[in-house]
C-alpha cells in the first residue's frame, strides 16, 4: 500500500479521518487482525495450498486497516470506493453484534514474500502482515494515466525542475504514471512486439529519463521517483501472473541510484525497501514468467548483466551481515534461515544464473558471495541434507499454466529448479522440491521449512564448497574408522582404520588395480600409500606421489586407454581400445580418490568429461575445445548458404579412426545411403556430436563414471558445477605468481633464539640464502617453476582456491653443507642449508629438483 495512503495524519481526502477514508475502534481492528492472521504472522516460509472455510463471529473481514479497492485520485493519493466502505461497515457491525453467519476463508500466498495468509473469500484485496504488501485479488481498474514517452523526455530535458510550478507538474505526471503496474507498463514503449526475446521496452528512453532526473541540481526529483517506485512496489494493483505485467519491475530496476552506494540519495531508506520488493516480486512469479525473465536477462549486455548480479549479491551481503558476529563465529542458519529477503534475493539471482548457463556472460565465480564464507556452512549443509530433494523428472520445456494468486507452477518446470539441478544423487531425509519453488493451491510440491544457502550453490565460493566436500569426506572416513574399531572389538580381528595400498613403482597400475578391487568397500577410508622397498611414513606426501605416478602411467598414450588430440592437447577415451572395463573403473576411482583426499591431478581431460560426469549435455562448444578442426568443419556445414548436398557430398556417417585407418560408422540406420541436405544438416551435426561424446565411448565411460561415483558420489558433489569439478581435480593452470607465493610463505627455524620468532621481512633481510632462493625461483622459466613446485608440494598445479591458499614452508636444515636440499611433500616444506654462495644454492637445488625421485636420487 502506498505510504501516503496509510498515513494516520489528516489529508485532503480523509478530512481528519484515517488515511483510508474510514477509521474503526482499535479493539475491533485488533480482534479481526488476530483472528485472521494468527496463523501467518511469523510463518512466512511454510506453504499450505488450496482453500478452506472457517467460521466464527469475529471472522468478518481481513485487514480492515489493510486495504481493499483504493483508486488513484490524481494527486498522489488513493481514495476508497463507497461500495467497499459500506461492505466494511457491515463487516464491523457483524463483529459488534456477535456475528450472524460464518465467513468463508481461503488461503493464499503473498505475491512478494510468499507468506501463507488467510483472508475472506469476499474481499477484493488483503495486506500481508510480514512484508506489508497489498495483494489485490481483484485488479484495480485502470484510471486515466500519463505515459512517459520520447516527447515527454524531450520536454523534460529542457525543463527547470527547480521551478516550483514545473516541479508540481512533474510530480503530478510522475504520480499518474506510477499509479499502478498496469499504468507504468505502458511507458517507455519501444513499439516492438512483446515476446520471449523482446520486452517491448526502449531501454535508451529509460536510461535518458533517469539521467535527466539525476542531473537535476536538486535531489528532490530523484527522491520523488524513489518514493513513487516504492509505493508502486508496495501495491502493484494486481496479482502478477503474466509476463506482460512485469515491465514496470524492469523499469524500476534500471534506476542507477540503486547501483550507486556513494550517492546520498541511495543511502536513504528507499534503497533497501525497493530492492527487497523487487527481489520478492520477481522471485515469487510463476514458472512461465520466470522463463520469460531468463530469456530477457540472457539478452542484456555484459555490463548490465554483471551490474545486476553484483547489486543482488550486495543486497544479500547487506542482509546477511546482520546475522554475522565476530563474537559468535559464523552466522547460524537458525538466524538467517527465516529471512524472506535473503530467500527472495536468492531466487532472483538464480534466474540470472540460469540465464548465464544459457549464454555465458560472466564467470561462475562472479556469483560467489564472500559474505557466505562467514556463515557456519557445514551446519547449513547438514540442514539442507535433512530436508532432502525431489529429483527433477519432467522435461523443462513443458510449462504449466499460472495458477493465480501468489503461486507458481510445478517446481519441476521452474527455471530456478533447472538452474539448481545437479546430478541425480539420492539424498537422505524428507522430500523437498528442487529450487524451492513456491506453491499455492498446487498439489505434489513441498516448500522447505527453512532457507539454506546449499539450496542455491552458486552463492558458495570454491573455498566453501571444498570445506563442505572435506567435511563430508571426513565424516564418512570417521564412520568407516568407527566401523573398523567396533569390528576389531566384536570379531577380535585387526581392521585397519585406513586404506593402505602397498605398491611397486614398476608395477604401479597392476598393484593399484588389484588392491583397489579387493578393497572396494574400504575406499571411503583415509588413504595411505607404502612404496615397496622404500622407507617413508605417509603423512600426505606419498599419497600425492602415488597419484602423480599412477595418473602419468594411466594416461600415457602408449597404454592405449586414452588418445591425445595434437591440436587441442586434450586426451579422450580410446574408443577402439582392448583394455577391460576394470581399467577404466580404476581411472574413475583414482579421480574420485583425488577429490576425496584433496589432491590435484596432472591430467589433460577436457571440460566435456566433467559435464558428462554431472549429467550435462555436450554441445558444439565442447567439440570446439576437444577437436577444433572437426568442429569448425561442422560449423561451416551449418552456415553454408548454397546446396549442401552437392558441395559437401556427405552421408549420415561419422569418420572413425581405428589403428590408423579411417572407418565410417553410420549415425542412423542406413546412414551410409542417406545424404546430408540443407533440411537435415542440423540433425546430422547433432548426431555427430552425440557420437563423439556419447555413443562411441559409452563402453569406456560407463565404468569410469561408476568408479568415480563409487568413491565421491554424495550430497556434497551436487553443489559443484562442471567447471568447478574440473578446477578441483586438475587445479588451476594459471601462471606462477612468485611474489604472491613469497607473501604467504612461512619460515621456520631461522631465528637464532628458539624462543624468539622472527617476521618474514626480518628473515629475508638477515638470511641471504632465503633471498637467493626467491631470486632463483623468479628467474626460472614456467616448466622449471612447476618442477620446483612439484619437488616441494608433490604437485605442479595451483589449488582451486588460488595460490594465496597454498601452504609453502621454508625451513633451515643447518649451516653451510655439501648436502642437497630436501623437501617434505606431506607438509609442503622445503629445507635449505645456509649455503655460502648463491651459485652453490642454485646448483644444489637444481640437481635436487631434476634428479630426485621418491626418497632418494635416481
Amino acid at each position: 500500500m502506498p505510504a501516503n495512503s496509510s498515513a494516520k495524519k489528516p489529508t485532503a481526502h480523509s478530512s481528519g479521518s484515517h488515511g483510508r477514508g474510514h477509521s474503526f475502534p482499535a479493539s475491533i481492528t485488533q480482534a479481526i487482525t488476530r483472528q485472521l492472521h494468527s496463523s501467518s504472522k511469523k510463518d512466512s516460509n511454510i506453504a499450505s495450498g488450496g482453500s478452506t472455510s472457517g467460521s466464527g463471529s469475529n471472522n468478518a473481514a481481513n485487514n480492515i486497516n489493510g486495504a481493499a479497492g483504493e483508486s488513484y485520485d490524481g494527486h498522489g493519493g488513493f481514495q476508497r470506493p463507497e461500495s467497499i466502505i459500506k461492505s466494511e461497515k457491515r463487516a464491523i457491525n457483524d463483529v459488534r453484534q456477535g456475528g450472524r453467519e460464518p465467513v468463508a476463508l481461503t488461503t493464499g500466498h503473498c505475491m512478494c514474500c510468499l507468506s501463507s495468509l488467510r483472508y475472506p473469500v469476499s474481499v477484493p484485496c488483503f495486506r500481508c502482515t510480514v512484508c506489508q504488501t497489498t495483494n489485490d485479488v481483484s485488479p484495480l481498474p485502470l484510471k486515466p494515466h500519463f505515459v512517459i514517452d520520447s516527447d515527454f523526455l524531450q520536454t523534460l530535458r529542457d525543463t527547470d525542475l527547480e521551478d516550483e510550478e514545473n516541479f508540481r507538474q512533474f510530480q503530478e505526471r510522475l504520480a499518474s504514471a506510477f499509479q499502478s503496474a498496469q499504468a507504468l507498463n505502458k511507458s517507455f514503449s519501444s513499439g516492438k512486439q512483446f515476446s520471449y526475446s523482446e520486452t517491448g521496452l526502449d531501454y535508451s528512453q529509460i536510461a535518458l529519463f533517469y539521467r535527466i532526473v539525476l542531473a537535476s541540481p536538486s535531489p528532490e526529483p530523484m527522491r520523488l521517483v524513489l518514493k513513487y517506485s516504492e509505493n508502486l512496489l508496495k501495491r502493484p494493483g494486481r496479482i502478477l501472473t503474466s509476463a506482460s505485467d512485469l515491465r514496470f519491475l524492469l523499469i524500476i530496476l534500471e534506476n542507477p541510484v540503486l547501483y550507486s552506494h556513494r550517492s546520498p540519495i541511495s543511502a536513504s531508506a528507499h534503497h533497501s525497501a525497493i530492492l527487497k520488493r523487487i527481489c520478492g516480486l520477481f522471485g515469487s512469479l510463476n514458472a512461465t514468467c520466470h522463463h520469460y525473465l531468463v530469456n530477457w536477462f540472457a539478452r542484456l549486455t555484459v555490463t548490465s548483466f554483471r551490474a545486476k548480479v553484483e547489486l543482488i549479491n550486495s543486497f544479500t551481503s547487506h542482509r546477511l551481515s546482520k546475522y554475522c558476529s565476530s563474537k559468535n563465529g559464523g552466522a547460524k542458519i537458525e538466524r538467517y534461515g527465516s529471512d524472506w529477503k535473503i530467500r527472495a534475493a536468492a531466487r532472483i539471482l538464480s534466474l540470472f544464473f540460469a540465464a548465464n548457463i544459457q549464454v555465458s556472460k560472466i564467470p561462475t565465480s562472479s556469483f560467489y558471495n564472500t559474505m557466505v564464507d562467514y556463515i557456519d556452512i557445514t551446519h547449513d549443509f547438514d540442514k539442507w541434507e535433512k530436508q532432502g530433494i525431489l529429483p527433477l523428472s519432467a522435461p523443462p520445456g513443458k510449462l504449466a499454466p499460472p495458477t493465480g494468486l501468489g503461486t507458481s507452477s510445478s517446481p519441476v518446470n521452474s527455471p530456478i529448479a533447472m538452474a539448481l539441478a545437479g546430478n541425480p544423487v539420492k539424498r537422505q531425509g524428507s522430500v523437498r522440491t528442487a529450487g524451492d519453488s513456491p506453491v499455492g493451491g498446487q498439489a505434489g510440491a513441498v516448500i522447505p521449512p527453512i532457507f539454506t544457502f546449499c539450496q542455491y550453490p552458486f552463492y558458495l565460493s570454491m573455498g566453501s564448497k571444498i570445506t563442505i566436500l572435506e567435511y563430508d569426506a571426513r565424516r564418512q572416513m570417521e564412520i568407516k574408522a568407527r566401523e573398523a574399531f567396533f569390528s576389531t572389538l566384536n570379531y577380535k580381528r585387526v581392521v585397519q582404520p585406513h586404506l593402505v595400498l602397498k605398491v611397486r613403482r614398476e608395477c604401479i597400475i597392476d598393484d593399484s588395480l588389484r588392491q583397489i578391487s579387493n578393497n572396494e568397500m574400504e575406499l571411503k577410508k583415509g588413504l595411505k600409500i607404502e612404496f615397496v622397498g622404500e622407507d617413508g611414513v605417509d603423512a600426505g606426501g606419498l599419497r600425492k606421489e602415488w597419484f602423480l605416478l599412477l595418473v602419468r602411467e594411466m594416461f600415457d598414450p602408449m597404454n592405449g586407454m586414452f588418445i591425445y588430440d595434437e591440436e587441442s592437447n586434450y586426451c579422450w577415451f580410446n574408443h577402439s581400445t582392448f583394455e577391460t572395463a576394470d581399467q577404466y573403473f580404476l581411472v574413475g576411482v583414482v579421480l574420485g580418490l583425488a577429490m576425496y583426499n584433496s589432491t590435484i591431478l596432472d591430467i589433460q581431460l577436457p571440460p566435456a568429461l566433467f559435464k558428462k560426469l554431472l549429467g550435462c549435455q555436450c554441445t558444439m562448444a565442447d567439440l570446439m575445445i576437444l577437436k577444433p578442426t572437426l568442429a569448425k568443419g561442422l560449423q561451416q556445414l551449418l552456415e553454408f548458404e548454397g546446396n549442401v548436398e552437392e558441395v559437401f557430398c556427405r552421408d549420415f556417417v561419422a569418420d572413425h579412426e581405428v589403428y590408423g585407418q579411417i572407418v565410417q560408422v553410420p549415425l542412423v540406420s542406413g546412414g551410409e545411403r542417406k545424404p546430408v541436405t540443407n533440411a537435415n544438416r542440423q540433425d546430422f551435426v547433432n548426431r555427430y556430436i552425440q557420437f563423439i561424446f556419447d555413443t562411441s565411448i559409452d563402453r569406456q565411460f560407463q565404468p569410469f563414471k561408476r568408479g568415480f561415483y563409487h568413491v565421491i558420489g554424495g550430497n556434497a558433489l551436487t553443489l559443484f558445477r562442471p567447471e568447478e569439478i574440473e578446477l578441483l581435480v586438475r587445479g588451476s593452470d594459471e601462471g606462477m605468481d612468485v611474489d604472491a607465493l613469497r607473501a604467504i610463505a612461512i619460515y621456520d627455524g631461522w631465528s637464532p633464539n628458539s624462543n624468539q620468532k622472527m617476521s618474514n621481512s626480518e628473515v629475508e633481510a638477515n638470511e641471504p640464502v632465503v633471498g637467493w632462493f626467491w631470486d632463483f625461483f623468479a628467474t626460472m622459466n614456467l616448466p622449471e617453476q612447476r618442477k620446483l613446485l612439484t619437488f616441494v608440494t608433490g604437485s605442479d598445479r595451483i589449488p582451486a582456491t588460488g595460490i594465496a591458499n597454498l601452504i609453502f614452508k621454508i625451513s633451515k636444515l643447518g649451516e653451510d653443507s655439501d648436502r642437497f636440499p630436501i623437501s617434505h611433500t606431506c607438509f609442503n616444506q622445503l629445507c635449505l642449508y645456509r649455503y655460502s654462495s648463491r651459485e652453490k644454492l642454485e646448483e644444489k637445488l637444481r640437481r635436487a629438483i631434476v634428479e630426485s625421485e621418491g626418497f632418494g636420487l635416481r
